[in-house]
Protein backbone atom coordinates (compact mmCIF):
# COMPACT_ATOMS: atom_id res chain seq x y z
CA UNK A 1 0.00 0.00 0.00
CA UNK A 2 1.19 3.32 -0.79
CA UNK A 3 2.48 5.25 1.70
CA UNK A 4 2.46 8.80 1.86
CA UNK A 5 4.39 12.12 3.41
CA UNK A 6 3.60 15.82 3.76
CA UNK A 7 5.62 17.97 1.31
CA UNK A 8 6.71 20.94 3.81
CA UNK A 9 9.79 23.35 2.99
CA UNK A 10 11.33 21.51 0.28
CA UNK A 11 11.11 17.80 2.50
CA UNK A 12 8.98 15.06 2.48
CA UNK A 13 8.00 14.48 6.50
CA UNK A 14 6.13 12.47 8.52
CA UNK A 15 3.08 13.59 10.48
CA UNK A 16 3.53 15.55 13.79
CA UNK A 17 0.71 13.19 15.14
CA UNK A 18 2.34 10.11 13.65
CA UNK A 19 -0.93 9.20 12.32
CA UNK A 20 -2.24 8.05 8.86
CA UNK A 21 -5.68 7.09 7.66
CA UNK A 22 -6.62 5.03 4.43
CA UNK A 23 -7.63 6.27 1.04
CA UNK A 24 -10.14 4.16 -0.44
CA UNK A 25 -10.45 3.39 -4.29
CA UNK A 26 -14.23 3.95 -5.27
CA UNK A 27 -14.14 1.24 -7.71
CA UNK A 28 -13.23 -1.75 -5.63
CA UNK A 29 -14.11 -0.08 -2.14
CA UNK A 30 -10.74 -0.99 -0.60
CA UNK A 31 -7.82 1.01 0.63
CA UNK A 32 -4.69 1.80 -1.91
CA UNK A 33 -2.72 4.69 0.24
CA UNK A 34 -2.08 5.88 3.78
CA UNK A 35 -2.63 9.62 3.77
CA UNK A 36 -0.59 11.36 6.71
CA UNK A 37 -2.95 13.21 9.25
CA UNK A 38 -1.64 16.55 9.49
CA UNK A 39 -2.49 18.46 12.50
CA UNK A 40 -2.26 22.30 14.01
CA UNK A 41 1.91 21.65 14.38
CA UNK A 42 2.07 20.91 10.95
CA UNK A 43 -0.21 23.82 9.84
CA UNK A 44 2.69 25.73 11.70
CA UNK A 45 5.37 24.67 10.07
CA UNK A 46 4.05 24.94 6.92
CA UNK A 47 3.23 28.18 7.53
CA UNK A 48 6.69 29.00 8.90
CA UNK A 49 8.13 27.69 5.64
CA UNK A 50 6.12 29.37 3.61
CA UNK A 51 6.29 32.89 5.02
CA UNK A 52 10.39 32.42 5.26
CA UNK A 53 10.14 31.09 1.46
CA UNK A 54 8.33 35.06 0.45
CA UNK A 55 10.20 36.88 2.64
CA UNK A 56 13.85 35.47 1.91
CA UNK A 57 15.92 32.82 0.10
CA UNK A 58 15.69 32.92 -3.50
CA UNK A 59 11.92 33.18 -4.23
CA UNK A 60 11.78 36.76 -3.54
CA UNK A 61 15.44 36.86 -5.59
CA UNK A 62 13.61 36.21 -9.07
CA UNK A 63 12.51 37.77 -12.00
CA UNK A 64 8.99 37.77 -13.06
CA UNK A 65 9.87 36.60 -16.39
CA UNK A 66 12.28 33.57 -13.91
CA UNK A 67 9.21 32.64 -12.09
CA UNK A 68 6.99 32.49 -15.41
CA UNK A 69 9.84 29.88 -17.04
CA UNK A 70 9.36 27.96 -13.93
CA UNK A 71 6.18 27.47 -14.38
CA UNK A 72 6.02 26.55 -17.64
CA UNK A 73 8.45 24.37 -16.92
CA UNK A 74 5.84 22.52 -14.66
CA UNK A 75 3.52 22.54 -17.19
CA UNK A 76 5.53 20.71 -19.57
CA UNK A 77 6.18 17.75 -16.74
CA UNK A 78 2.55 17.92 -15.69
CA UNK A 79 1.70 17.09 -19.66
CA UNK A 80 4.74 14.44 -20.14
CA UNK A 81 3.48 13.07 -16.79
CA UNK A 82 -0.48 13.07 -17.09
CA UNK A 83 -1.04 9.54 -17.70
CA UNK A 84 0.28 8.52 -14.21
CA UNK A 85 -1.50 11.96 -12.77
CA UNK A 86 -4.72 10.80 -14.54
CA UNK A 87 -4.51 7.40 -12.76
CA UNK A 88 -3.72 8.41 -9.27
CA UNK A 89 -6.99 10.62 -9.46
CA UNK A 90 -8.99 7.93 -11.18
CA UNK A 91 -8.02 5.39 -8.51
CA UNK A 92 -8.31 8.20 -5.73
CA UNK A 93 -11.55 9.78 -6.17
CA UNK A 94 -13.10 7.68 -9.08
CA UNK A 95 -12.93 9.54 -12.18
CA UNK A 96 -13.76 8.53 -15.66
CA UNK A 97 -9.66 7.70 -16.90
CA UNK A 98 -11.43 9.50 -20.27
CA UNK A 99 -12.29 12.33 -18.41
CA UNK A 100 -8.84 13.07 -16.59
CA UNK A 101 -7.64 12.55 -20.09
CA UNK A 102 -9.03 15.72 -21.13
CA UNK A 103 -8.38 17.50 -17.43
CA UNK A 104 -4.96 16.86 -18.59
CA UNK A 105 -4.47 17.92 -21.50
CA UNK A 106 -5.95 20.86 -20.26
CA UNK A 107 -4.42 21.89 -17.13
CA UNK A 108 -0.63 22.62 -18.67
CA UNK A 109 -1.97 25.51 -20.39
CA UNK A 110 -3.04 27.03 -17.53
CA UNK A 111 0.94 26.74 -16.33
CA UNK A 112 1.76 28.17 -19.99
CA UNK A 113 -0.65 31.23 -19.59
CA UNK A 114 0.44 32.71 -16.29
CA UNK A 115 4.08 31.61 -16.61
CA UNK A 116 3.53 33.98 -19.99
CA UNK A 117 1.75 36.47 -17.88
CA UNK A 118 4.14 36.78 -15.10
CA UNK A 119 6.04 39.32 -16.41
CA UNK A 120 3.14 41.22 -18.27
CA UNK A 121 1.05 42.26 -15.31
CA UNK A 122 0.42 46.03 -15.56
CA UNK A 123 -1.65 48.55 -13.96
CA UNK A 124 -2.60 52.22 -14.38
CA UNK A 125 -1.68 55.26 -12.49
CA UNK A 126 -4.77 56.94 -11.12
CA UNK A 127 -4.23 60.97 -11.85
CA UNK A 128 -4.61 63.36 -9.42
CA UNK A 129 -5.40 67.27 -9.42
CA UNK A 130 -3.40 67.81 -6.41
CA UNK A 131 -0.02 70.21 -6.80
CA UNK A 132 3.19 68.80 -5.93
CA UNK A 133 2.31 65.10 -5.78
CA UNK A 134 3.99 62.27 -7.00
CA UNK A 135 1.79 59.19 -7.24
CA UNK A 136 2.77 55.82 -8.41
CA UNK A 137 1.58 51.77 -8.42
CA UNK A 138 3.69 49.49 -7.06
CA UNK A 139 2.40 45.94 -7.69
CA UNK A 140 3.15 43.61 -4.29
CA UNK A 141 2.70 40.16 -3.83
CA UNK A 142 0.54 39.34 -0.69
CA UNK A 143 2.27 36.88 0.80
CA UNK A 144 1.74 33.22 2.40
CA UNK A 145 -1.92 32.09 -0.10
CA UNK A 146 -3.56 29.01 1.29
CA UNK A 147 -5.60 27.41 -1.34
CA UNK A 148 -8.45 24.78 -0.20
CA UNK A 149 -9.25 22.02 -3.33
CA UNK A 150 -12.17 19.45 -2.93
CA UNK A 151 -12.39 15.96 -3.89
CA UNK A 152 -13.90 16.10 -7.44
CA UNK A 153 -11.58 17.86 -9.06
CA UNK A 154 -8.34 17.59 -7.20
CA UNK A 155 -5.57 18.80 -9.92
CA UNK A 156 -7.60 21.03 -11.94
CA UNK A 157 -8.73 22.93 -8.95
CA UNK A 158 -5.21 22.97 -7.36
CA UNK A 159 -3.47 24.62 -11.03
CA UNK A 160 -6.93 27.18 -11.26
CA UNK A 161 -5.14 28.61 -7.91
CA UNK A 162 -1.26 27.77 -7.41
CA UNK A 163 -0.53 29.30 -11.29
CA UNK A 164 -2.14 32.76 -10.25
CA UNK A 165 -0.72 32.87 -6.86
CA UNK A 166 3.14 31.93 -7.73
CA UNK A 167 2.79 33.98 -11.13
CA UNK A 168 2.44 36.94 -8.91
CA UNK A 169 5.11 35.63 -6.44
CA UNK A 170 3.14 34.91 -3.62
CA UNK A 171 4.03 31.31 -1.88
CA UNK A 172 0.99 28.87 -1.48
CA UNK A 173 -0.24 25.77 0.91
CA UNK A 174 -2.38 23.39 -0.47
CA UNK A 175 -4.56 21.30 1.64
CA UNK A 176 -6.74 19.04 -0.25
CA UNK A 177 -9.71 17.10 0.74
CA UNK A 178 -9.31 14.79 2.85
CA UNK A 179 -11.07 11.93 0.58
CA UNK A 180 -8.56 12.50 -2.59
CA UNK A 181 -5.51 13.58 -1.37
CA UNK A 182 -3.25 11.40 -3.35
CA UNK A 183 -3.16 13.61 -6.43
CA UNK A 184 -1.84 16.66 -4.78
CA UNK A 185 1.28 14.72 -3.33
CA UNK A 186 1.71 13.08 -6.49
CA UNK A 187 1.86 16.63 -7.81
CA UNK A 188 4.32 17.84 -5.58
CA UNK A 189 6.98 15.75 -6.75
CA UNK A 190 6.78 17.51 -10.26
CA UNK A 191 6.83 21.04 -8.56
CA UNK A 192 10.03 19.79 -6.74
CA UNK A 193 11.61 18.14 -10.16
CA UNK A 194 10.91 21.77 -12.21
CA UNK A 195 13.18 22.86 -9.80
CA UNK A 196 10.96 25.84 -7.43
CA UNK A 197 13.08 27.16 -4.24
CA UNK A 198 12.25 25.20 -1.11
CA UNK A 199 8.65 26.83 0.62
CA UNK A 200 7.35 27.97 -2.22
CA UNK A 201 4.53 24.95 -2.61
CA UNK A 202 3.67 23.12 0.11
CA UNK A 203 0.84 19.92 1.01
CA UNK A 204 -0.30 19.86 3.73
CA UNK A 205 -3.33 16.51 4.62
CA UNK A 206 -5.94 16.00 7.13
CA UNK A 207 -9.26 16.85 8.16
CA UNK A 208 -10.41 20.46 7.70
CA UNK A 209 -10.96 20.53 11.74
CA UNK A 210 -7.47 19.11 12.78
CA UNK A 211 -5.17 21.02 10.24
CA UNK A 212 -7.80 23.44 7.50
CA UNK A 213 -9.02 25.68 10.18
CA UNK A 214 -5.84 26.33 11.61
CA UNK A 215 -4.23 27.53 8.53
CA UNK A 216 -7.04 29.14 7.83
CA UNK A 217 -7.15 31.31 11.07
CA UNK A 218 -3.06 31.23 11.08
CA UNK A 219 -2.26 35.45 10.73
CA UNK A 220 0.82 34.39 8.33
CA UNK A 221 -2.07 33.51 6.31
CA UNK A 222 -2.57 36.68 3.86
CA UNK A 223 -5.30 34.99 1.74
CA UNK A 224 -7.65 32.29 1.35
CA UNK A 225 -9.06 30.74 -1.56
CA UNK A 226 -11.69 27.85 -1.15
CA UNK A 227 -13.76 25.59 -3.45
CA UNK A 228 -16.00 22.86 -1.53
CA UNK A 229 -19.36 23.17 -0.13
CA UNK A 230 -21.68 25.79 2.01
CA UNK A 231 -21.38 24.75 5.42
CA UNK A 232 -17.48 24.49 4.93
CA UNK A 233 -17.27 27.56 2.87
CA UNK A 234 -19.02 29.62 6.03
CA UNK A 235 -16.19 28.39 8.52
CA UNK A 236 -13.88 29.81 6.02
CA UNK A 237 -14.95 32.88 6.13
CA UNK A 238 -15.76 33.18 9.74
CA UNK A 239 -12.37 31.94 10.03
CA UNK A 240 -10.61 34.44 7.80
CA UNK A 241 -12.68 37.28 8.71
CA UNK A 242 -11.46 37.41 12.89
CA UNK A 243 -8.16 38.24 10.83
CA UNK A 244 -9.97 40.62 8.21
CA UNK A 245 -7.82 38.52 5.29
CA UNK A 246 -9.32 38.07 1.57
CA UNK A 247 -11.47 35.30 0.80
CA UNK A 248 -12.22 33.41 -2.34
CA UNK A 249 -15.32 31.14 -2.07
CA UNK A 250 -16.32 28.52 -4.93
CA UNK A 251 -18.87 27.20 -3.31
CA UNK A 252 -21.47 24.18 -4.25
CA UNK A 253 -24.64 24.82 -6.43
CA UNK A 254 -27.53 23.38 -7.89
CA UNK A 255 -27.37 21.95 -11.83
CA UNK A 256 -31.05 20.61 -12.30
CA UNK A 257 -32.25 18.60 -14.86
CA UNK A 258 -35.16 19.01 -16.49
CA UNK A 259 -36.89 15.91 -18.32
CA UNK A 260 -39.76 16.99 -20.75
CA UNK A 261 -42.96 14.90 -21.26
CA UNK A 262 -42.30 14.47 -24.75
CA UNK A 263 -38.43 13.25 -23.92
CA UNK A 264 -37.43 10.15 -26.26
CA UNK A 265 -36.04 8.47 -22.63
CA UNK A 266 -35.14 4.99 -24.56
CA UNK A 267 -32.51 7.28 -26.94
Amino acid sequence: MQRYQLYIDGQWCDPASGDWFESFNPYTGKPWALIPRGNEADAERAVTAAQRAFSSGDWPKLTASQRGRLLCKLGDLIAANAEALAQTEVRDNGKLIAEMGGQLRYVPNWYYYYGGLADKIEGSVIPTDKPDMFNYTKHEPLGVVLAIVPWNSPLLLTSWKLAPALAAGNTIIIKPSEYTSASALEFVKLVEQAGFPPGVVNVVTGYGAEVGEPLVAHPKVAKVAFTGGEIGGVKVYEAAARGLKPVTLELGGKSPNIVFDDAKLDD
